[in-house]
């Protein structure tokens, strides 16, 4: 608030959502059960939860980076990720996700080793055909200009749907019913 008063509405843009500015995620609530949980919500999404890295991918243009849970800078150690972000139909975007490195047969790796990957500045060529990762990616924070974190769950999945192929988005379902 002291920004606000002291400054004005310019100071106040440093408080707004936009790409390459990474925010802490945000977490899920929990409940005693989905019984609980619907009657709290009414309907809710149901995801898949996967033992991998949690990200934050950030685009403008062909420009590319990708952030961790603790809004490290990772984008060096997972080229995948950058490039699958940057064929994404949208010009700006910041998405929220987990990456993980997957093997030959879809099965998901450990979580320590998708953490092979993370930090790596060296060996990241080798790394990538020996321990490739995948992002998928389960919400949209902001696109094209717009930030959603304010938007119903459902614009955001909407959007999400929108820019990014089914193979990198985390299954779920919407439902009122336990």
């Amino acid at each position: 608030w002291v920004a606000a008063i002291v400054e004005g509405d310019e100071a106040l843009s440093r408080f707004i959502l936009q790409p390459f500015k990474p925010v802490q995620p945000m977490l899920a609530d929990s409940a005693a059960d989905v019984a609980d949980a619907l009657s709290n919500l009414g309907e809710a999404s149901f995801e898949y939860k996967l033992d991998g890295a949690r990200i934050q991918a950030h685009k403008i243009d062909d420009d590319v980076r990708v952030f961790s849970r603790n809004l490290r800078d990772v984008t060096a150690a997972v080229p995948e990720v950058v490039n699958v972000v940057r064929a994404m139909p949208a010009r700006e975007l910041v998405l929220d996700g987990e990456a993980i490195v997957l093997r030959p047969d879809g099965t998901p790796q450990p979580f320590q080793i998708t953490m092979r990957r993370f930090g790596r500045k060296r060996d990241v060529d080798r790394l990538k055909a020996t321990l490739p990762i995948s992002p998928f990616f389960f919400d949209a924070l902001y696109v094209d200009g717009g930030a959603l974190v304010d938007e119903p769950l459902a614009r955001r999945i909407e959007t999400l749907n929108r820019i990014v192929v089914p193979g990198n988005l985390i299954p779920r379902i919407v439902t009122s019913s336990a």
